[in-house]
């Protein structure tokens, strides 16, 4: 969920023009992906990723580098001009406190034995670790066998 829902959809799109359709022999099978492109054209407008999820994101991440700020000396967090009003917005927003700590991993991994570095770097690290099972608990079992096969479902 890093990137936005539009591009996402419009990645599915592509991808369902210039690699499935041409490969489908089968007419019924071509109007079926058609209509899924049809499909995902008229709905793209109409969603966009829940905004509960991205607030608690964003929050964690504030959270994580306000409290490493005061342990290292360079590390800051990216003031919000307005409160985010979309999804979109807070994956604005998610991006510049990514990029934030990412420029704290930066100054902290060099210095990790010193030891506000080395709690800075275990601070960042649960985060990360958090943000990755969170991540896990939400992304279904991918269906290899049946890429793979050709299966029916």
């Amino acid at each position: 969920m890093n990137i936005p829902l539009q591009r996402l959809i419009d990645g599915i799109i592509a991808t369902m023009r210039s690699d499935v359709i041409p490969h489908v022999t089968d007419s019924y099978a071509r109007g079926q992906a058609v209509g899924v492109i049809d499909l995902l054209n008229n709905i793209a407008p109409r969603v966009e990723w829940a905004q509960a999820p991205l607030t608690r994101l964003v929050a964690a991440k504030r959270a994580v580098l306000a409290e490493i700020a005061p342990l290292v000396l360079g590390v800051d967090i990216p003031a919000m001009d307005t409160e985010p009003a979309t999804a979109e917005d807070l994956l604005a927003v998610k991006a510049r406190l990514d990029a934030a700590i990412g420029d704290a991993v930066a100054i902290v991994w060099p210095r990790r034995g010193e030891a506000d570095f080395a709690r800075a770097a275990a601070i960042l690290a649960g985060h990360l670790h958090d943000e990755m099972a969170a991540e896990m608990r939400i992304t279904r079992k991918p269906l290899f066998a049946e890429i793979a096969g050709g299966a029916k479902t």
